[in-house]
């Protein structure tokens, strides 16, 4: 295994009122084989990992919706002394092994059916690697783009005044998404504690160092896919510095992978962001392409002796591994055939679609998912909230150690039963991560 650089305690580049009566909304849609949106592809691929494990009816049905939707109008103050008011979320899917687990993501395109698939895959996830929690997901219909610091605390604070009576150490546990960071979280566990009058540094993780973080959290999603990537090479037999690697997605996971597969020996032939990218068949140096985005905005403000290329292109370039770092459903059926890596490793949630997926197996190309590739990230949220109750501060050698052991033990586990049943990987982590959820929740007596 190959030695990459501890972690630092710089959480900076984490990617990321009034109380109205809760409204519990059951949503019951129904599985199509034509299915499109993230919650119906989601339950294709549950329905398909049901018919393996051969589950019963009852158990069918419970784990198809999730438990709880609940939904509120929050309202803040804004700046100029108007009022506003948001639509906000959280979706708790199921706590069978656990507190439920998952983000909390501010964006004006955030929806409950989005949400829904996040929550849901978020608890297959947890289950995949073991940690006793469950699966959730939250959002806020907002920009923060407008909104200034003291409208983003606002907003934060009436998220959480919301839903204060379902959030806590041992009942639900928010952490960072999409626009939301470390400063947030601070904002909503000192909400929280206000609201509920009570210490719960294990309520919400992502936070900053000085307020109950956890060393380590920053990189923790390239990290753990680091180690399933790098000992499937070794396993496979490979040696690093003869494999081409191409990263789409420079924000905090795929710059920080690209970074630890370069220092590894892998040969780093591609990265791009929202604007565009680079192809270099020599190797990039992943540094040199941070120090140019931080001067210009973008990886592709200076090509580094390589050739400009789009997104499009990246995806279907001559390497042997892809990894797709940033947007969902990329990889579909329309460029599924023209995909020519033979291993793709996917920290983005969601980045090949059903019909992708059937292709590139008839391809031959191994597809390391999202639901076991990117849950160094949640792994690392459990160190935080199991610290935060147990008064600790671990230390970046410790986290390093139990999160290398964590994913490895979890690679195997779903390389066994891909092997033994001949199925896929991704395949193979929904029967290791529903099985496991089925298994508690049998024992506890719900079915």
């Amino acid at each position: 295994m190959h030695t990459i650089g501890l972690y630092t305690e710089n959480f900076s580049r984490v990617v990321l009122d009034e109380i109205f009566p809760l409204v519990y909304v059951p949503a019951m849609p129904t599985p199509s084989p034509s299915a499109q949106t993230p919650y119906q592809r989601f339950q294709k691929n549950l329905v398909e990992v049901m018919d393996i494990l051969k589950l019963s009816e009852t158990e069918r049905t419970k784990l198809l919706e999730p438990q709880f939707i609940h939904k509120k109008e929050i309202e803040i103050t804004r700046d100029n002394g108007s009022k506003q008011s948001f639509p906000a979320f959280r979706v708790q899917y199921n706590d069978a092994r656990g507190p439920y687990k998952g983000g909390i993501r501010f964006h004006p395109l955030a929806d409950e059916d989005e949400v829904k698939a996040l929550a849901a895959l978020m608890a297959v996830k947890t289950a995949v690697v073991n940690i006793p929690m469950g699966g959730a997901k939250g959002g806020v219909q907002c920009n923060p783009k407008e909104l200034s610091k003291k409208e983003l605390e606002a907003v934060s604070r009436a998220y959480v005044r919301a839903f204060a009576e379902h959030l806590g150490s041992g009942v639900d546990v928010p952490a960072p998404d999409v626009n939301t960071t470390p400063q947030i979280m601070a904002w909503m566990r000192d909400e929280f504690e206000t609201v509920r009058k009570t210490y719960d540094p294990a309520m919400i993780t992502g936070k900053p160092m000085a307020y109950g973080g956890s060393l380590g959290r920053d990189t923790a999603t390239a990290r753990g896919a680091f180690f399933i990537l790098d000992e499937y090479v070794r396993s496979a037999g490979l040696k690093p510095k003869k494999l081409r690697v191409a990263v789409q997605g420079f924000g905090n996971a795929g710059a920080t992978m690209a970074a630890f597969l370069h220092q590894a020996g892998y040969v780093v032939v591609a990265v791009s962001d929202s604007r565009g990218g680079i192809f270099k068949e020599k190797g990039i140096d992943p540094a040199r392409i941070t120090e140019t985005k931080e001067k210009t905005g973008s990886v592709a403000g200076g090509t580094d002796g390589g050739r400009a290329i789009t997104n499009e292109e990246l995806l279907e370039l001559p390497c042997d591994i892809l990894i797709p770092a940033a947007l969902d459903s990329v990889i579909h059926e329309g460029n599924a055939d023209r995909i020519k890596a033979t291993v793709i490793l996917e920290i983005a949630n969601g980045p090949v679609t059903p019909e992708a997926d059937a292709i590139l197996e008839r391809k031959g190309v191994t597809v390391i998912p999202d639901v076991l590739a990117n849950a160094g990230g949640v792994t690392v949220s459990y160190f935080e909230w199991s610290q935060g109750r147990s008064g600790e501060q671990w230390t970046a050698e410790t986290v390093d150690e139990r999160l290398r052991r964590i994913m490895l033990e979890s690679f195997a586990a779903v390389r066994k039963e891909a092997t033994e049943r001949t199925i896929s990987h991704r395949m193979a982590a929904f029967v290791v991560g529903v099985g496991r959820i089925v298994e508690a929740m049998r024992i506890r007596g719900w079915f």
